[in-house]
This record gives structure tokens, C-alpha cells and sequence, in this order.
């Protein structure tokens, strides 16, 4: 995919602090990065993600953060209801996105 500029929004990203009862717990402070967010359905390899692939999307940015697993994406204002499950360097950054289930997020 090519990450143009008209494609990009401003993405908060989390880092993770633990869990609580088996609810994500996010550092008080987000960094926000201009990134473009897509549904991963027709990009993602079903054979790797199974199912779930309908529930991902891509994310691609060319910040100079560097984004690790289990950090937390929010689209909006509010906490994070995407986790980052894994990260590939390429011309640009390249991660993929996982949905946090309903009762895991705080």
C-alpha cells in the first residue's frame, strides 16, 4: 500500500502499563501521529490471522515513533479500542491492528 497524505489523520498511540483483571491499563499521556488507518480484510494473509482478519486493519505511518506489540491505537478521543499486533519497517511503517474485545478495554 502507499501512504499519501490526503489518506493520513491524527492516530493517539498508548503505551501499555499492565492489566487489571484482565482490562488494559494505558500511560496517562498519548503521543499523536498522523497516520492512515484502513480495514485490513483484503490485505492481511487469512493462512497467518485466521478469522480475526475481518475484525483488523493496517496502519501506515512514516513518523519517527517507534511502535512496539500491545501498545493501544485510539482513532478518537477516547482510550484505546485498537492494539497493535505486530510492526514491519519497510519504506514506511507498517502495523497491524488488532480490535480489543469490550470488556478489556478501560
Amino acid at each position: 500500500m502507499r501512504l499519501r497524505e490526503r489518506d493520513k489523520r491524527e492516530v493517539r498511540i498508548w503505551r501499555p502499563c499492565g492489566m487489571d483483571d484482565d482490562v488494559y491499563k494505558w500511560a496517562p499521556h498519548p503521543q499523536t501521529i498522523r497516520a492512515a488507518v484502513y480495514p485490513g480484510g483484503s490485505s492481511l494473509n487469512p493462512k497467518i490471522y485466521g478469522d480475526a482478519v475481518t475484525r483488523m486493519k493496517l496502519m501506515l505511518y512514516d513518523a519517527d515513533v517507534q511502535l512496539e506489540e500491545g501498545m493501544g491505537v485510539s482513532l478518537d478521543e477516547n482510550l484505546p479500542a485498537l492494539r497493535i499486533k505486530s510492526v514491519e519497517r519497510w519504506d514506511h511503517t507498517r502495523a497491524v491492528l488488532e480490535e480489543i474485545p469490550e470488556g478489556r478495554r478501560a
